[in-house]
């Protein structure tokens, strides 16, 4: 059912995957805590690259490559997402009809069961890439997509709970949230994401406009992200150190004042080689 399936993944990492072709791409099933998705590239899977059901957080998904039609099925609360590149849809629903554990930082004792009521995630430095055209659909409904999902962030925009947004870049048809602000929207259309293999390599062909030059953003860390609402826990590293996202998909440091956004701080301006996949 997924190329990665953990239940409980407390303050564990997941790095450095390639994960394509199979049904679901990760599923985090129950009590994703202190757990960090980071460097990992999506593609081609049938249901959904990232599957986040019943978990309260805090959890990190940073420097992504999510490739596949679906990105994100959310049925979580309390993650954070930064520097990551979205090029499919993602859905976001509530589960009112389960309670599940969450725990004191970094131990796997239950300190509570809550429900999920959706949001409470902040989206941070992330590139958003819709489909356009009829192919798309509609960019943006008045109605709960549900699992239908949409481009975006403006699925979220039927949650209980508040995003924390910011430096977050749109093209091509895809949506802010409703309440974002120092929003960075870029051309209606860009060329086709293409990723082809070549050799031994995989290259990402993504040509993005001048509007990613503009975004606003600043570097992700601990103090910027505050506590997960559930657990009232803060995002950090397994040991309890400060969480800094300063480095990009391919290990490079970011700028400390003002970071890329998106996984790569310099990314070249119509191709990406991504070596040894």
């Amino acid at each position: 059912m997924a190329g990665i399936k953990f239940h409980a993944a407390i303050d564990t990492l997941i790095r450095g995957n390639h994960i394509y072709r199979t049904c679901r791409g990760l599923w985090l099933d129950w009590m994703a805590q202190g757990t960090r998705v980071s460097g990992n590239l999506f593609h081609e899977n049938a249901s959904d690259d990232l599957f986040l059901e019943v978990d309260h957080g805090p959890f990190v998904v940073d420097n992504n490559l999510f490739l596949s039609a679906m990105n994100v099925r959310d049925m979580s609360e309390g993650g954070t997402f930064a520097h990551n590149l979205f090029t499919g849809k993602i859905a976001s629903r509530p589960e009112p009809n389960r309670q599940t554990p969450y725990h004191p930082a970094h131990s796997t004792r239950v300190a509570g069961l809550a429900s999920i009521k959706g949001g409470d995630h902040r989206f941070l430095n992330n590139v958003f890439v819709g489909w356009g055209g009829a192919v798309a659909g509609p960019a943006k409904s008045s109605k709960d997509p549900a699992w239908g999902g949409g481009f975006g962030l403006w699925v979220y925009d039927f949650r209980e709970f508040p995003l924390r947004t910011g430096g977050n870049v749109f093209y091509n048809g895809a949506q802010p949230y409703g309440l974002e602000t120092g929003v960075t929207v870029g051309a209606a259309e860009i060329p086709e994401v293409k990723l082809s293999a070549e050799g031994d390599n995989l290259v990402l062909r993504l040509t993005l406009g001048p509007e990613f030059k503009l975004a606003r953003t600043t570097l992700v860390t601990t103090a910027k992200l505050g506590k997960a609402r559930v657990p009232g826990l803060a995002y950090e590293n397994p040991d309890g150190s400060v969480l800094k996202i300063d480095t990009d998909f391919s290990g490079k440091k970011r700028n400390k004042k003002s970071p890329g956004a998106g996984p790569f701080e310099k990314p070249a301006p119509d191709s990406l080689l991504l070596k040894g996949w």
